[in-house]
């Protein structure tokens, strides 16, 4: 048995060698991978199937609560280039306290004692919007370990303000919880009323939301809600701010990521606390406990911000009836890991169309009886590429046609990633399995105003470049 497991993880580890290194043609492609956590996870595989059982050191219970603290800082004390110094450039995520007590939110939409949300105010001003709700049904006692993704409704912000208002512990017979969150809610982008808070000067610099600032939320949610683990659009930044309430934050800096996906690096634990004492769940993810290792974790309370850095995945609890205001924002500073991320996926696109039928009974077989488990994740990464794709390149040409002030190395990023795009979405010339690819990649160019050629042409004119 134990011959045949070693037989069988050789032969697998020699199909991943080929996929990474393009059937041995270009070693130097494994050098990423010992950066991204890849190698490791591709040895957490072979223990996997090898038999053996992982050596995991210490108990969970001996290093659960001992995460590492995120820093805080007085906005008063940081300056906008110490905060770039110390933390955006360096890519590490910081509390900034102090940038919310003159936001209307503040202001007008808490209570006399500005301790709770104003449920009346919020219905008189924004009842008659539409916004999108998350409907969770979990098990009583574990709001957080669900395996299925919440339903999403639409709702008038009144009738979420009368569930607000009504909601009620269930019956002592049911066995679940029904909670509803209110997320990536957008009134700016609906009403022309005074806004409900002001950008703080830290995280002007938006790229993204300079095109169409449609990264812009408000989060409003009972006690026992959450947001599953995930990393932002394009590894984006993002920057959330406590109105009122208290939220606990789980981040997984970007080289642990790998230890959050199953063992076919596709689908997406649910949470970092996803229940493990499940053999089957033990086994699909098997690097999830090695993972809350390297967990970055912090309690944020009321009038305090968050900066969460490029690619660093984080699930999000609320302790406590919590309204939040929430920007993903792109800049200079991440723009080449957000390029970089984005090509890695579609490269990975390009070699699972050349390897597909090879690996295609392993996972199947491993995956059946497994519905539903997993966050989503790589699998539905997919599906969003081409739009990504769409949305950088359109970012792109937005800042060149609006900032005459871009920085060097903002240009040569630029360069860099257009002929990236114009690689990428060649002509179908060579081999047939990348002109299948880049013929069905050739479709961005009818879904915008794809000049990539055009665009590299403006960057080398203003670079001096002949």
């Amino acid at each position: 048995m134990a011959s045949s497991a070693g037989g069988s993880s050789k032969s697998l580890s020699l199909l991943v060698y080929n996929i990474w290194t393009r059937d041995g043609s270009d070693d130097s492609a494994l050098a990423p991978k010992f950066l991204d956590g890849g190698i490791d996870a591709l040895g957490l595989l072979m223990y996997l199937r090898s038999g053996e059982e992982l050596d995991l050191g210490e108990e969970e219970e001996d290093y659960e609560e001992d995460y590492a603290a995120i820093e805080r800082e007085q906005a008063s004390e940081l300056s906008y280039e110490r905060f770039v110094e110390k933390y955006m450039a360096p890519n590490q995520p910081v509390i900034i306290t102090g940038l919310t007590e003159s936001w209307r939110a503040t202001t007008e939409l808490l209570d006399g004692e500005g301790a709770s949300l104003d449920v009346d105010r919020l219905e008189e001003e924004y009842g008659e919007c539409t916004a999108p709700v998350h409907v969770s049904d979990v098990p009583k006692g574990h709001p957080f370990g669900g395996l299925s993704r919440p339903a999403t409704e639409e709702m008038t912000v009144a009738a979420y303000c009368e569930y607000w208002r009504d909601r009620r512990p269930s019956s002592p017979e049911s066995p679940n919880e029904t909670y509803l969150y209110l997320k990536d809610w957008k009134p700016h982008a609906i009403l022309k009323k005074v806004p409900m808070y002001s950008c703080p000067a830290y995280f002007k610099e938006d790229w993204l939301n300079d095109l169409n600032g449609s990264y812009k939320f408000v989060y409003l949610g009972p006690a026992n809600t959450c947001t599953r683990l995930h990393a932002d659009v394009l590894r984006s930044y993002s920057w959330s701010s406590n109105v009122t309430g208290r939220k606990r934050w789980y981040l997984i800096p970007p080289e642990h990521t790998y230890m959050l996906f199953d063992v076919f690096g596709k689908a997406l634990a649910p949470h970092i606390h996803f229940d493990l004492e499940s053999e089957l769940n033990a086994v699909m993810f098997p690097g999830l406990r090695l993972a809350r290792r390297h967990a970055v974790f912090v309690d944020q309370v009321k009038g305090e911000t968050i900066f969460v850095p490029s690619g660093w995945h984080h699930s999000v609890e609320n302790l406590e009836d919590t309204l939040s205001i929430n920007h993903n924002w792109l800049n200079g500073f991440n723009l080449e890991g957000s390029w970089r991320k984005l090509k890695d996926e579609i490269l990975n696109e390009r070699d699972h169309m050349k390897t597909a039928r090879n690996v295609e009974g392993i996972e199947q077989e491993f995956r059946a009886g497994t519905e539903g488990v997993g966050g989503g994740g790589r699998m539905e990464d997919e599906s969003q590429n081409k739009k990504d794709l769409v949305l950088l390149y359109e970012l792109l040409a937005h800042q060149l046609e609006i900032n005459s002030k871009l920085r060097d190395r903002e240009l040569q990023s630029i360069v860099e990633i257009l002929e990236g795009m114009i690689e990428l979405v060649g002509n179908g010339k060579g081999s047939e399995s990348e002109s299948d690819y880049r013929d069905e990649y050739a479709g961005v160019r009818r879904s915008t105003d794809w000049r990539p050629e055009d665009l590299l042409m403006v960057v080398k004119q203003e670079q001096g470049v002949g």
